[in-house]
C-alpha cells in the first residue's frame, strides 16, 4: 500500500509539472489562468509555479488518502490537485482537509500550543490556529494564503428551524457551515456527514465520536457526553438527535472472568453485550445499536418550530443510529420508546435497559482508558465528497456582522448570548446538522476558508 501511495503521488507531481509547461506555453494561456483558474472558471484555483516552494502542499498530498464516502454535493468543486475546494454557493474557498490540526508536522510547524494531537481545540485556540496559518512561512500564509477565517455565523439566522430564537436549530443556510451542510453537501437534517462511522474500542463496537444521552438535567437540557473528551454538556431535547448506549446494572447470568470491561462469552449475553468489573454494570457490545436493530421502531416523527412554525418530518431513528430523546425513553405520543421495544424483545436475556446516568459514562470513560483528545480509533478517516477527515462532530464558527455574508470576516466584539459570567460561540454539529452555541471552553474541530477571488483578481 505504501508503494502504491508514493507511486501515486510521485505520478501526481509529474502530471502537475505536464501541466503546468502546458500552462506556461504561451502567454495567452497565461492570462487565461491569470483570468479564470486552472479549470476555466475556478476561482479558487492559484496555479502554484513549483511544489519545492511550498512544502505544505507536498505534506498535504501525501497524508490525505482514503475512499470518498457516497455523499452528493451541489456546487463544490475541487482546486489545486484537491487542496481546496470552490464553495461557488458562497464564493469562498475552503480548505479540503476539514481536519488539519491532527497533522502533526503541520501541527508541530505552525506551534500553536492548546490543540489535541486529535485536532480538536477550544475557541480562544481556535483564533491563534486561524492567526498561525496567515502568518506562516513570515506571512505568506498557508498555501500562499494570508486571509483564511473561522466559518462565519450571523446572530439572527432566519433560514433555522428552531427552538426558541432564530441564531440557532435545523436547516440553517445563512451560516457558513449550516449552508455547507445543507446546499453544499446536500444533507437533510437530521443525517450525518459519516452516517456509518465504525470502529473497535475494544470490547466496543461502533463507539461514536459524537454525544451521547444521558438521563440527567440541568438547566440547558438534557445532560450528555462525548467519549472523545468525556466532558459533560447539555442539549436541548426538541431538535438534537444523539446516540443512544443502553446499559442495565448487574451482570446478565454468569459474569466474564477478569478485571476491566470485559465481553460476555456465554450464555444469551455472549456477543451481544460487555459487563464492567469495576461497576457492575452491564452495556451493549454494539455502542451504536439502535443503526442495525430498531426493535420493530420505525418510521417518522414531525417537530414544528416555534420561531417560524416550519414542520420537519425526521425519521424515528436516523440512519446512523441517532434518535431524539422521547424516541429513546418513549415520550408521547409514541406508545413506546426504542429501549422499551428493546426490554420487550429481552434483548441479550434481561429487561433492564435504560439511559445512563452521565456518571456512568464518565465512569466507563477512565475504565476504558480513553484519553481526552488524543484517540484516534474515534477519528473519521477518508473523505466525504471532495472534503478530507471530516468529523461527525461539532466544528467551531465565529459571529458576522449581521447584514454581511458568508465572505465577510469575523467581527471579534461579537459573540453569541450566554448567561452572565459565560463566553459562548457559534458551533455546528456535522453529525446531525444542527447549529448552536457553546462555551469556548469546549473543544472542536476547526475548518477554514477563505473569500474566493473576484474575477479577474
Amino acid at each position: 500500500m505504501t508503494i502504491i501511495r508514493k507511486a501515486f503521488i510521485f505520478f501526481l507531481f509529474a502530471c502537475a509539472a505536464i501541466f503546468l509547461s502546458g500552462l506556461a506555453s504561451t502567454a495567452a494561456a497565461q492570462d487565461q489562468t491569470h483570468q479564470t483558474g486552472w479549470w476555466g472558471s475556478n476561482p479558487c484555483e492559484n496555479g502554484f509555479p513549483s511544489f519545492a516552494a511550498f512544502p505544505e502542499a507536498e505534506i498535504l498530498l501525501g497524508a490525505n488518502y482514503g475512499d470518498s464516502a457516497p455523499i452528493d454535493t451541489q456546487g463544490l468543486t475541487p482546486a489545486d490537485f484537491g487542496m481546496i475546494v470552490y464553495d461557488s454557493n458562497q464564493s469562498v474557498c475552503w480548505l479540503a482537509d476539514a481536519n488539519l490540526a491532527a497533522n502533526p508536522v503541520i501541527r508541530a510547524q505552525l506551534g500553536v500550543a492548546g490543540v489535541n494531537p486529535d485536532g480538536t481545540m477550544d475557541y480562544p485556540t481556535a483564533l491563534k490556529w486561524v492567526d498561525a496559518l496567515n502568518s506562516y512561512d513570515h506571512g505568506r500564509g498557508f498555501l500562499s494564503h494570508n486571509n483564511w477565517q473561522l466559518p462565519d455565523n450571523p446572530l439572527d439566522d432566519s433560514s433555522c428551524d428552531s427552538f426558541n430564537n432564530g441564531g440557532f436549530g435545523a436547516s440553517c443556510t445563512g451560516s457558513a457551515l449550516g449552508n455547507l451542510y445543507n446546499v453544499g453537501l446536500a444533507r437533510t437534517f437530521p443525517d450525518s456527514v459519516v452516517p456509518h462511522f465504525t470502529n473497535r474500542v475494544w470490547p466496543f463496537r461502533n463507539l461514536q465520536p459524537s454525544l451521547y444521552w444521558t438521563q440527567d438535567t440541568n438547566s440547558g437540557g438534557e445532560v450528555t457526553m462525548s467519549f472523545l473528551s468525556a466532558l459533560q454538556g447539555a442539549n436541548t431535547t426538541k431538535y438534537n438527535y444523539l446516540h443512544v448506549l443502553p446499559m442495565a446494572t448487574g451482570a446478565i447470568g454468569t459474569p466474564p472472568t477478569g478485571s476491566g470491561v470485559l465481553p460476555y462469552t456465554n450464555g444469551t449475553a455472549s456477543g451481544k453485550a460487555v459487563y464492567d468489573t469495576n461497576t457492575g454494570i452491564s452495556w451493549t457490545l454494539d455502542a451504536n445499536l439502535a443503526a442495525s436493530m430498531n426493535f420493530g421502531l420505525t418510521g417518522t416523527t414531525t417537530i414544528t418550530s416555534n420561531v417560524n412554525g416550519n414542520v420537519l418530518t425526521v425519521p424515528l431513528i436516523d440512519v446512523d443510529g441517532a434518535m431524539l430523546y422521547g424516541t429513546a425513553v418513549g415520550t408521547p405520543p409514541l406508545p413506546l420508546g426504542w429501549l422499551e421495544a428493546m426490554n420487550n424483545a429481552n434483548y441479550a436475556g434481561t429487561n433492564l435497559w435504560t439511559v445512563p446516568h452521565f456518571a456512568d459514562l464518565k465512569t466507563l470513560f477512565q475504565d476504558l482508558n480513553l484519553q481526552p483528545g488524543a484517540d484516534f480509533r474515534l477519528l473519521a478517516e477518508g473523505r466525504v465528497g471532495p472534503f478530507w477527515h471530516f468529523q461527525p462532530f461539532f466544528y467551531w464558527a465565529c459571529e458576522r456582522d449581521q447584514k454581511g455574508s458568508s465572505q465577510s470576516p469575523c467581527n471579534p466584539k461579537l459573540s453569541p448570548p450566554g448567561p452572565p459570567g459565560t463566553s459562548f460561540a457559534y458551533s455546528f454539529d456535522f453529525d446531525n446538522g444542527f447549529e448552536g452555541t457553546d462555551l469556548v471552553s469546549k473543544e472542536f474541530y476547526v475548518m477554514v476558508y477563505y473569500p474566493a477571488p473576484a474575477a479577474g483578481r
